[in-house]
């Protein structure tokens, strides 16, 4: 976005490649000894899930708008049918319900999530009212999921605050300045003023091809699915439709369905991998599984709270940015797994870009996940 048409997208940055790949390597080299001893003795559908989701766009060269996002997440166990306090309302829920034994399994999640915004020039002390505001986002999600290898349903509840209450100025001036991995950060005197968020959230997705149940999970079979589905959300922090198609295929692709890494609020906070909750465990062998992702997206909003704009810290208003970003979106991913470790890189490919070609919205998800 440059002069009065405020065209800007939002995308990723820091605290940079390094210092995410040194993190990562030093968590699963502290986890390992753990895991080898674990994995014996326990049924995969037995076992909670750990995810750290870090995306930033300096992985594409870039560096503005978007500047970085931060989650930390603990998945469920696999369980056959919800407990008594899901049960009465979870439960019930339109396409949430477990079926009894032996039919869709059902999951939670809770996650704490960070996102940080600031202006393409950061080095700038003074408003740049043409450009992103200077925001950042905090908050604690709650998911709640019902699936099989044929459909699958989420609900989830986002609560969080927008403003300095987000702790996005002190996150990115320790790694800029005490970590040394960007320049000093000017104008968060700027960021706009603290405002409590909450957002529910609802997907629903179906599989229109799939392989043949005993090729799942096999690392020599070359397989694919096809699926389609759509999501809904309503809150001060977004509210959006949006239509979608997901399309897998490679070496060992486990049932269910893709892990998508959007933002909490902005997205959901699944883990969609499934096997029968009863019954013998289906076969997987100890082998590393590589397979691919493609996901298309038609999305349709009418409110984002850092794109509304607003009163700032020092006092000015920021206005309000159009159009909403993320319209036509695209998400091509790479997945690598042997339980209990899983990798997930995921490119976002965003299509209604700035027509002055001055910002990109294309960013990288890095996701790390180990079962226990």
């Amino acid at each position: 976005m440059r002069g009065s048409s405020r065209r800007k997208t939002f995308r990723c940055r820091h605290p940079g490649p390094v210092a995410a790949a040194a993190a990562l390597a030093l968590l699963a080299a502290a986890i390992a000894p753990a895991a080898a001893a674990d994995e014996p003795a326990k049924d995969f559908r037995q076992k909670y899930l750990f995810r750290f989701e870090f995306d930033n766009d300096t992985f594409l060269g870039s560096d503005d708008a978007f500047t970085a996002g931060w989650s930390f997440q603990l998945h469920s166990p696999l369980d056959d049918a919800w407990g008594p306090a899901y049960a009465k309302w979870i439960g019930r829920f339109p396409g949430l319900g477990d079926d009894g034994t032996g039919g869709r399994i059902v999951r939670w999640a809770v996650g704490l999530n960070q996102i940080i915004l600031t202006p393409e020039d950061i080095t700038i002390e003074t408003p740049q009212p043409d450009d992103i505001p200077w925001a950042g986002v905090l908050d604690v999600t709650v998911s709640w999921s019902a699936y099989d290898n044929k459909k699958m349903a989420a609900l989830q509840a986002f609560v969080g605050c927008m403003g300095p209450c987000s702790g996005a100025e002190s996150v990115q001036k320790f790694v800029h300045e005490d970590l040394g991995f960007g320049q000093t950060p000017e104008g968060w005197d700027n960021q706009l003023v603290n405002q409590v968020l909450g957002n529910l959230n609802y997907e629903y997705r179906y599989k229109v091809v799939a392989d043949h149940t005993d090729q799942y999970f096999n690392p020599g079979h070359f397989g694919h699915d096809l699926s389609v589905g759509g999501q809904a959300a309503v809150g001060n922090f977004a509210t959006y439709v949006w239509g979608e198609f997901e399309y897998r295929l490679g070496w060992g692709l486990p049932m269910g369905f893709t892990k998508t890494p959007d933002p909490p609020g902005f997205g959901m906070m699944l883990d969609p991998v499934y096997v029968p909750a009863v019954g013998p465990l289906p076969g997987i062998p100890a082998a590393w599984r590589n397979y691919f992702t493609l996901m298309g997206r038609v999305a349709y909003f009418t409110y984002l709270a850092p794109a509304e704009g607003g009163e700032t810290v020092a006092g000015d208003i920021h206005p309000k940015l159009r159009p909403y970003p993320g319209r036509y979106q695209a998400l091509i991913g790479y997945h690598l797994a042997r339980i209990p470790f899983a990798f997930h890189l995921t490119y976002y490919r965003y299509f209604n870009q700035d027509s002055d070609g001055a910002s990109s919205s294309d960013w990288v998800n890095l996701s790390f996940e180990y079962r226990f």
